[in-house]
């Protein structure tokens, strides 16, 4: 019980920041959602490539790195919240695009992964849209992606946490 009262606070004060007045921005499917302002990164600003990893409950990882025709490719993995028996199997997803102003607005491409599979089928279907909006050693993450179980996700903030 005591667990569980920490656990509801502690989401409370998650979603009482989330809601806290921020600039919005254009969200993923269209709409707008509050992320924080996009950094313009000049010439001599260090790169965003590198490893981050979420700050909220879900163990998640975010490898952002540059292909070789200068568009920046983002992979996720992980996502799920730990609930005990009742845990999301962990997911991942790998999308490319430009950065522009301090924000990657990325499309879901095919890939192999070591948990899931896309295929150019599924995204068919099923297309998909990754943003990342980066400020300093913080990256915020929003997407449309429905390629997960119910419970995982990659939406929120990232903290750098190394190079890949």
């Amino acid at each position: 019980m005591h667990m569980s009262v920490r656990l509801i606070g502690a989401c409370l004060a998650l979603a009482l920041a989330a809601c806290q007045a921020a600039p919005e921005t254009p969200a993923v499917g269209g709409a707008h959602a509050a992320n924080p302002a996009p950094r313009d990164f000049a010439p001599d600003a260090p790169s965003p490539a590198g490893r981050y990893t979420a700050t909220g409950p879900a163990p998640t990882t975010l490898d952002l790195t540059t292909a070789p025709d200068g568009e920046w490719h983002i992979a996720l993995r992980g996502g799920a919240v730990p609930n005990g028996a009742a845990t999301a199997a962990d997911c991942e997803l790998q999308a490319r695009g430009p950065l522009s102003g301090g924000r990657i607005d990325a499309a879901v491409v095919p890939f192999e992964g070591e948990l899931i599979s896309v295929t150019e089928a599924d995204l068919a279907d099923a297309p998909a849209r990754v943003a990342v909006v980066l400020d300093g050693e913080t990256a915020t993450v929003e997407t449309d992606y429905a390629g997960c179980g119910m419970g995982a996700g990659f939406d929120g903030a990232y903290r750098r946490t190394g190079s890949t």
